[in-house]
């Protein structure tokens, strides 16, 4: 049986997958490049936000008695990721895509980003220790005081979670479908060279889409902090579930990332839990190849993902199969 308490920190840690996804799958349309530094930029938000409850308010982590304005620590995750991500794209990845580097090449580009900015997290992190040796820690931290208070029932982590995940996926809903930036976004993904004819600053939109990307990054790295324990490598561990959430919905559709989010979220958590209860073994250790798992059986039956699949055509063609056997049942073959 498993208990609220697990079943709130599930879909906490869910919510936080699906803005990574939703996040990594953008950069993915606009510009190709399958991101493997995408977890390292929710860790620098995280930072962020211990940097605002362990320095800036000056309280302690280690009692678990944080009175900070969680809005001043998501504003920060949300400018850190951003910069972070626009850094990544104008420093490493435009200067490579002029000189005519391969999508192969940008994919290793961001795995070297991806070990630099856990330097610089970890160089960041002693610095935050000699500055306020108060906290206790500057690593292996989290907010669950968040957590654990509750309002109508619900760990008021939760309630922010949703909060924040649905407030930033409508706010990118509207800038894609009722701005005019949002219709050269949505072109550029489209026919980046014919929207480029047209009078589109596809860089402006790439750029752009960094700068979200990293931003909807940094604010899941802030969640993340609700519920498991930051390091300067938290977001190096949790970039297959990213990229399998991003997977299995397809990486062609932002749809397929909150789909997608759900799906390897929740089974890595709940999905693990319930099945170490029914064969009476512990399978939390075991809770990342759950994604792994997924990646293979997609890449094999839907490598389009989810939202890639003609679920109408295969409904119909479900419907004809039993409708033929059906007849081929009830109709007296003729003599």
């Amino acid at each position: 049986m498993v208990s609220l308490v697990y079943l709130f920190n599930s879909l906490l840690y869910a919510n936080t997958i699906v803005m990574l996804s939703v996040g990594l799958t953008l950069t993915y349309l606009t510009t190709r490049v399958p991101n493997f530094a995408h977890g390292s930029l929710a860790t620098v938000g995280a930072y962020m936000m211990f940097t605002v409850a362990a320095v800036v308010m000056k309280e302690s982590l280690v009692s678990g008695n944080i009175s900070m304005p969680l809005v001043l620590g998501f504003v920060l995750a949300f400018l850190g990721g951003a910069f972070a991500g626009l850094m990544e794209y104008l420093i490493v990845l435009r200067p490579l895509k002029r000189r005519g580097t391969g999508s192969l090449g940008l994919m290793i580009s961001t795995l070297g980003v991806d070990i630099f900015m856990v330097g610089l997290l970890n160089i960041y992190a002693d610095i935050l220790r000699g500055m306020r040796p108060a906290t206790g820690v500057s690593r292996d931290w989290w907010l669950r005081s968040y957590v654990l208070s509750k309002v109508a029932g619900i760990p008021v982590g939760v309630w922010v979670s949703f909060g924040v995940m649905i407030g930033c996926l409508t706010l990118l809903y509207m800038l894609l479908t009722r701005t005019r930036f949002g219709i050269a976004m949505r072109a550029s993904i489209e026919n980046p060279q014919l929207a480029q004819v047209l009078g589109v600053n596809v860089d402006l939109v790439n750029m752009a889409s960094w700068i979200i990307a990293g931003g909807l990054a940094g604010l899941a790295g802030a969640l993340m902090a609700f519920v498991v324990r930051i390091n300067p490598v938290t977001g190096s561990d949790e970039v297959v579930a990213i990229f399998a959430a991003s997977i299995v919905g397809g990486l062609q559709s932002l749809l397929g990332g909150v789909v997608g989010g759900y799906i390897v979220g929740l089974s890595s958590t709940l999905g693990t839990k319930w099945l170490g209860d029914l064969v009476g073994v512990d399978l939390a250790a075991y809770k990342r190849a759950v994604p792994l798992i997924f990646i293979i059986i997609v890449l094999l039956v839907a490598p389009q993902g989810l939202m890639g699949v003609d679920w109408s055509r295969l409904r119909r063609r479900i419907i004809g199969g039993r409708s033929v056997r059906e007849e081929r049942l009830t109709v007296p073959h003729a003599r």
